[in-house]
């Protein structure tokens, strides 16, 4: 009696623990990079009971229920009511179209007396909560906060470019509908709109048999449309890819038929009569062909989109295609870099993350693989260049993996390959800085040859060594030693 009575005090002291939380949130840091951002004096805090108001939209919309289901997940405990002189978040979709948002800006005001969060679409709206719920702390899923004080500021925001699209390649090897799903809910929130799903090539294919019946590794009917609907209602359009030879040209029609999407991307495997005039038909029904003859152009170049390829140093990284494209490459990404031929430039719509999965079998692996490489690329089509920052990015990039590790969703942590920059440089020697892609990593070295271990000393800034020296590096990143010990002459 005596230890279950202890038990239930130990418990209830834990409940209280837990109700008692609270979180002032300081800093305005969301990915990708908002277009205007006005930081104000004053606060608002949001309590354990949310009330919001919805204007210009039905409660049953599916981005009014999304919204209201993900406050339960962060345990806000939301409630609709009538009037927005009530409401702690204003949900609003403008009766006059405003300018400045286009079809999916947003505009998110946190006041002295409330949130508002209005656009002139349902999909603004969207984002426009993706935004908010970036403000919230990381662990916001996972613990229960009795108060959340955020700054008051204004957010204007819209993106640069109509396509931003992530693809998925379920031929090398198939995942489930399910899994699709959390591939599509990261997408939503980083405010990626289209969905690129390949599923046939020269070998496979991952559609349903023309005559209805299910067969292994294959997805039926009854999926495809329930993938559609799900992405819909996360403001994405799902778009077929098919790589198209001569035996699957009589099933596009059919294929056209599953995807409401006006775009299709068609891989020929070889230029003939046949195809072409199949993709003429498709024309004529009014499917938009990416990349084919004079259409739209979506921008996925291998030296940046292709999230395939090694991130970090290979030697302690999972097997992957070759090449190296760390977070900080992908960051690189321009759909429209300078000097890009002006007619060219007039069909680029926007930009694909590429995920090949040749090497990649589980869940968890494709989500290792995309993140966080998904948020720069993301950032590079949604923030104009001049919004961008390397260094902010990287930042960023530390507080969503807290946010990603509370949802359960698998990531690299980045490169920790050091990186050697001289200044300085006489006769003697060189200035040396050194950096690693990852903010917060701790570098012990040493300048004599030997082992550094947590012993050694630190690096605190530029050090001045002599030509000749051996330089060995340890990065040790969240309490834990990484990859190698890496050497390097100085010359």
């Amino acid at each position: 009696m005596k230890n279950r009575t202890i038990l239930s005090l130990l418990l209830f002291a834990t409940i209280l623990a837990s109700c008692g939380r609270t979180a002032v949130v300081r800093e305005i840091a969301v990915v990708p990079e908002p277009l205007f951002v006005v930081e104000k004096e004053g606060t608002y805090t949001l309590g354990r009971g949310v009330a919001v108001a919805v204007t210009g939209l039905g409660q049953n919309e599916a981005t009014v229920k999304y919204i209201m289901t993900s406050l339960r997940k962060a345990h806000l405990r939301p409630t609709l009511v009538g009037g927005a002189d009530r409401a702690d978040i204003s949900l609003v979709i403008n009766d006059t179209l405003n300018p400045e948002l286009g079809d999916e800006g947003y505009l998110l005001e946190v006041q002295g007396n409330g949130i508002i969060l209005s656009a002139n679409s349902p999909q603004g709206l969207l984002y426009a909560y993706q935004t908010l719920a970036q403000l919230l702390p990381p662990d916001v899923t996972t613990s229960r906060y009795r108060h959340i004080t955020l700054p008051t500021c204004t957010l204007l925001d819209r993106p640069a470019y109509p396509w931003r699209g992530a693809h998925l390649d379920v031929c090398h090897h198939f995942f489930s509908t399910k899994f699709v799903k959390r591939y599509l809910d990261i997408l939503a929130y980083y405010k990626l709109n289209r969905f690129v799903w390949h599923l046939a090539d020269s070998t496979v294919l991952r559609l349903p048999l023309s005559d209805g019946t299910q067969a292994e590794g294959r997805y039926s009917a009854d999926e495809i449309a329930d993938v559609v609907a799900y992405a819909r209602d996360l403001s994405i359009t799902v778009v077929p890819q098919l790589e198209v030879s001569d035996s699957l040209c009589h099933l596009l029609p059919e294929v056209a038929a599953m995807f409401p999407s006006p775009y299709m991307v068609l891989l020929p495997l070889r230029d003939s009569d046949t195809i072409a005039a199949t993709l003429d038909t498709l024309v004529a029904h009014g499917k938009q062909l990416i990349g084919w003859r004079d259409g739209a152009v979506v921008a996925a170049p291998s030296d940046y989109c292709a999230l395939q390829c090694y991130q970090a140093d290979p030697r302690w990284q999972p097997a992957a295609i070759g090449g190296l494209i760390t977070l900080e490459k992908s960051y690189q990404f321009n759909p429209c870099p300078p000097g890009t031929n002006r007619h060219l430039a007039a069909r680029i719509v926007g930009g694909n993350a590429e995920l090949w999965t040749d090497l990649i079998a589980t869940p968890s692996e494709a989500e290792y693989m995309l993140l966080p490489r998904l948020l720069a690329i993301g950032e590079a089509l949604w923030s104009p260049a001049d919004k961008r920052s390397w260094s902010r990015f990287r930042r960023k990039v530390e507080k969503e993996k807290e946010r990603l590790t509370a949802a359960g969703i698998t990531y690299c942590e980045g490169s920790f390959t050091p990186r050697l920059t001289a200044q300085s440089t006489t006769a003697a020697g060189s200035e040396i800085s050194i950096t690693t892609e990852v903010p917060n990593t701790y570098i012990f070295y040493t300048t004599d040859g030997s082992t550094p271990t947590r012993n050694a000393k630190v690096y605190l800034g530029p050090i001045r060594l002599q030509h000749g020296t051996h330089l060995k590096i340890l990065p040790v990143y969240n309490d834990r030693e990484r990859d190698t010990v890496y050497e390097f002459i100085i010359r």
